[in-house]
């Protein structure tokens, strides 16, 4: 699954092609991944992308559309969608909205899971980024393909995936709706909008968890894995069994520091390749080229020489140095 780096390399890609683009239409063939709530095709024709945007490690298409909605949810709705695979009720998604107003805002939230692509193409341009099977450069649409979404300019955008565990949904633009489409976790903030003191106080709430679980924890900051959270501590000398509690002040501003850095470095470099992910213009990111500690078992450490270990622990996989990040 791809982590925030990746999903930021297509957000950004994205971004600069259909950023103010009108959508005409939109197709799906996956109904009991495809969630509307309570909005329809009538209101999606006529609406400008206003901005592309990730939220953690899903991806946000935020719309405008003039006039009201026809059939805009009253305020704090709460509507009911029926399962297509099981044919229970159950209750989804809260929409909110106020069927006054002039101007009508709602997103299409996205979330790739292990397969998902999406591809933008028109006469002249063809932008992706995803999962690299099927190539990027396949014909669209194909039978992959879940979802399209139609524009003005005669340009579309494809949402494929093989597996079919990603899934859209459309909602309105507010915080708690979006919240919602995510689901059950509470997203905790994105780390490269927080600060370090803010980082810290969140961090010392938790002083019997263990450093690396805690990182990859989605309420504790949305968007870090496996690779994110075994190159922070790399970067901070820190072993990933650590307890918080056994953390000074300095090792924490460094593993904030090794997030930040590992983060830039990976956007910069397109991302990595380790979860079958692809950039935007279909290549696979360099960021494990660049990497310290993540896969790099039975390398040697790139600071002391030290041959890098792979471990489990907490039902993952971490990687570290046993002489830089000692365990205190």
């Amino acid at each position: 699954m791809p982590e925030l780096p990746e999903v930021t390399v297509v957000v950004n890609s994205l971004n600069k092609v259909i950023k103010g683009l009108v959508l005409k239409s939109v197709e799906y063939d996956w109904k009991p991944k495809f969630y509307w709530n309570g909005f329809s095709i009538k209101d999606i024709k006529g609406a400008k992308v206003k901005d592309v945007r990730r939220w953690g490690k899903v991806i946000i298409i935020d719309l405008v559309k003039a006039g009201s909605v026809s059939n805009f949810p009253p305020a704090s709705a709460r509507l009911r969608q029926k399962s297509e695979r099981n044919g229970k009720s159950s209750v989804n998604l809260r929409a909110v909205g106020n069927p006054s107003i002039t101007a009508t805002r709602f997103s299409i939230v996205i979330h790739l899971k292990l397969t998902g692509q999406l591809i933008y193409q028109d006469k002249q341009i063809r932008v992706g980024g995803g999962h690299p099977i099927p190539p990027l450069n396949t014909p669209v649409p194909n039978s992959t393909t879940r979802a399209t979404f139609a524009f003005t300019n005669e340009g579309h955008l494809y949402f494929n995936d093989m597996r079919k565990f990603g899934w859209v949904k459309i909602v309105t633009s507010d915080e708690q709706s979006i919240k919602d489409a995510i689901g059950k976790i509470e997203l905790g903030p994105d780390p490269m909008t927080m600060i370090v003191s803010e980082f810290m106080a969140r961090i010392k709430k938790k002083p019997q968890s263990r450093i690396k679980k805690l990182l990859m924890d989605q309420a504790f900051v949305a968007g870090v894995g496996n690779i994110y959270s075994d190159e922070a501590l790399w970067r901070a000398k820190i072993h990933p069994k650590r307890s918080v509690v056994s953390l000074s002040d300095l090792e924490i501003k460094a593993i904030f520091k090794g997030l930040l850095d590992s983060f830039r470095l990976a956007i910069e470099k397109g991302g990595s390749s380790a979860n079958s992910f692809v950039d935007g213009r279909g290549e696979k990111g360099l960021y494990l080229t660049f990497a310290n500690a993540y896969h790099m078992t039975g390398t040697p450490c790139k600071r002391c020489k030290t041959i890098i270990v792979r471990e489990k622990m907490d039902g993952r996989s971490a990687h570290y140095c046993p002489s830089c990040q000692k365990l205190r």
